[in-house]
């Protein structure tokens, strides 16, 4: 597992409830033989990161996340 997930529930991840249809659609993109880029918006603190964790726990190598309104130097 990803170094990023290592410290989630593994029950949690086992038992991830609802959200099919955009489960769906993610392992349609990951499946796709052709290159994929997927968008992933909504409010604030609905699940987006989690979902996607849990979609591609086994295929992350690599994870960013940026911040609104702040420097580089931040960043």
């Amino acid at each position: 597992m990803h170094p990023l997930l290592a410290g989630l529930n593994a029950i949690v991840m086992r038992d991830f409830i609802g959200r099919e249809a955009e489960q769906a659609l993610l392992k349609e993109a990951l499946t796709s033989p052709e290159a994929e880029l997927v968008a992933v918006f909504g409010r604030r603190r609905v699940g987006k990161t989690f979902l996607i964790r849990h979609a591609y726990a086994k295929q992350m190598a690599f994870e960013f996340a940026g911040m609104k309104d702040t420097s580089v130097r931040v960043q």
